[in-house]
């Protein structure tokens, strides 16, 4: 007769139990303090994804992968460059124009707020007049606005002295030029060590996807080459059309602002397509310096440059996002601006990038191997092109 079962924890299990949760904190130490590299090689494994796709395309005329991977690269350094040396001058320009009017923009938004305080700007805003705790600086600026809005020349003083604020945090050799040093030998060497993995990924893909597949137990691989084929298209579709709508938004936004005449026109249109990249934030965040900046002609340029902002967005919404990417995966808005918040704070504006495209694979990873091979509920994506296998056959 067998002995009953002991209840509790053996020393054996607590054991394993603490191993566990010693790699697990390990795992996160790592990722924490190495997340800069690891957000650096995901994003060379999305641009490899969509270099791949393409070197696959220039087969067909006779390139070899290997090639056709580089030279698709090589292109797309050499049409960055080359957009720059043609935009710079005139970037140049602009970006030292926004530099200097973007604290007096600030200052009339502010003034003009404070002057409402006892309107419907001030009851949304708030109950008492000084709760709003201006600055002693957009305080005297508000005493000095003009009967049309215009701020007097003496007011521009107060504005020298916001720029000489915000400037002063930068001062002295080691809290400015070493850190601006160092993070442009970050950016820099990011982007190139990106723009090789893209090659080398886009060069031979079979190689890294049978060597992840040959880790695999032999019962659970035609599963893991499904899923793997899954993340592969769900995150190529989603580059390519991130790509081709900041180029769109871009031209789009640069083009409305130069009509509405308002200043530092194309530095504001390209960081409105860079910001594309960061999907719902994004044109948000965008929209701020532009709308500062029509503050500094008039309020109505500044609503006009609202509208335009919404008109914008709101046919890329449900336009052009629609059109280039029929069949993807359906990201829930709350899910998606949730991700971004956390990553943002634990990562900063790194983790704010890459949240999206790391939200598509954990949500084809969780309706591939939960819903469908846990739960056993069918939740058929456009790029899986086998069905699911029995929940006993689950990874």
């Amino acid at each position: 007769m067998s002995s009953p079962r002991q209840s509790g924890w053996r020393t054996r299990d607590v054991a394993r139990t603490t191993i566990v949760v010693m790699l697990v904190a390990l795992g996160g130490f790592v990722v924490f303090r190495a997340h800069n590299l690891i957000f650096v090689a995901f994003f060379g494994l999305l641009l490899g994804l969509a270099v791949s796709a393409g070197a696959a395309r220039l087969r067909r005329f006779g390139i070899g992968q290997g090639f056709g991977a580089a030279l698709i690269v090589a292109a797309s350094v050499a049409v960055l460059i080359g957009f720059g040396a043609w935009t710079g001058p005139t970037v140049r320009t602009q970006y030292r124009e926004l530099k200097e009017r973007m604290p007096e923009a600030f200052v009339k938004l502010d003034a003009w707020l404070g002057q409402r305080q006892s309107g419907l700007v001030g009851t949304l805003l708030s109950n008492e007049p000084d709760s709003l705790n201006m600055a002693p600086v957009a305080r005297q600026q508000a005493d000095t606005i003009a009967s049309k809005g215009e701020l007097i020349p003496d007011s521009l003083v107060h504005v020298r002295a916001l720029r000489e604020q915000i400037l002063a945090r930068g001062t002295g050799a080691n809290g400015f030029i070493f850190p601006v040093l160092h993070s442009t030998v970050e950016v820099v060497a990011g982007i190139v060590i990106i723009f090789f993995l893209a090659v080398y990924i886009g060069a031979d893909p079979l190689l890294y996807r049978n060597g992840i597949i040959g880790l695999m137990p032999h019962r659970v691989r035609v599963r893991g080459e499904q899923v793997l084929d899954a993340i592969t298209v769900a995150l190529r579709r989603w580059l390519v059309t991130q790509l081709i709508a900041m180029v769109v938004m871009g031209i789009v936004t640069t083009g409305v602002l130069t009509v509405l005449h308002v200043r530092a026109a194309l530095p504001l249109g390209i960081l409105s397509g860079l910001l594309q990249f960061v999907p719902m934030a994004g044109p948000i965040i965008s929209a701020i310096p532009a709308i500062a900046m029509g503050f500094v002609d008039s309020p109505q340029k500044a609503a006009a440059v609202l509208v335009a902002f919404y008109v914008i967005h709101f046919l890329e919404t449900h336009l052009l996002i629609p059109l280039l990417m029929k069949e993807g995966v359906d990201l829930p808005p709350v899910l998606t601006v949730l991700t971004q918040a956390v990553m943002a704070l634990a990562f900063g504006v790194v983790g704010l990038f890459v949240a999206v495209p790391l939200l598509v694979l954990v949500m084809i990873l969780v309706k591939m191997l939960y819903v469908e091979d846990v739960i056993g509920d069918t939740t058929p994506l456009p790029f899986v092109n086998e069905p699911p296998p029995n929940p006993d056959a689950a990874l």
